[in-house]
């Protein structure tokens, strides 16, 4: 009884933070919003490349809170190692976009 209800804890706090991801990530792709991505990796983004700087690091925040979202909602149901699964492909998939962008714009 008390692993179901840690299981559930980590559902519920994953499935939160997947949900703040994806509303930051939607937030700097859609919006546009580069005030919420830290001032030193937008220091060098020329205004012309600023909507596909926004586009490709809101994605990579998105992609990142998709896998949490997954991950807890499978924590809640499988209750195994294997919820870990999507929040470790959408960390290493949005980490890559992130970097992508910053050295590709930030120079």
């Amino acid at each position: 009884m008390g692993d179901l209800i840690w299981f559930l804890v980590i559902a519920v706090l994953f499935a939160l933070l997947g949900y703040i991801f994806l509303r930051l990530g939607w937030q700097i792709w859609k919006k546009q919003r580069m005030d919420l991505i830290i001032r030193s990796h937008c220091e060098k983004v020329r205004e012309e490349n600023k909507q596909a700087y926004c586009a490709r690091f809101g994605a990579g925040i998105l992609i990142m809170g998709i896998g949490f979202l997954i991950s807890g909602i499978c924590t809640a149901f499988m209750q195994s190692a294997f919820a870990l699964i999507p929040m470790t492909a959408g960390l290493v998939i949005g980490i890559v976009l992130l970097i992508g962008a910053i050295v590709k714009y930030n120079r």
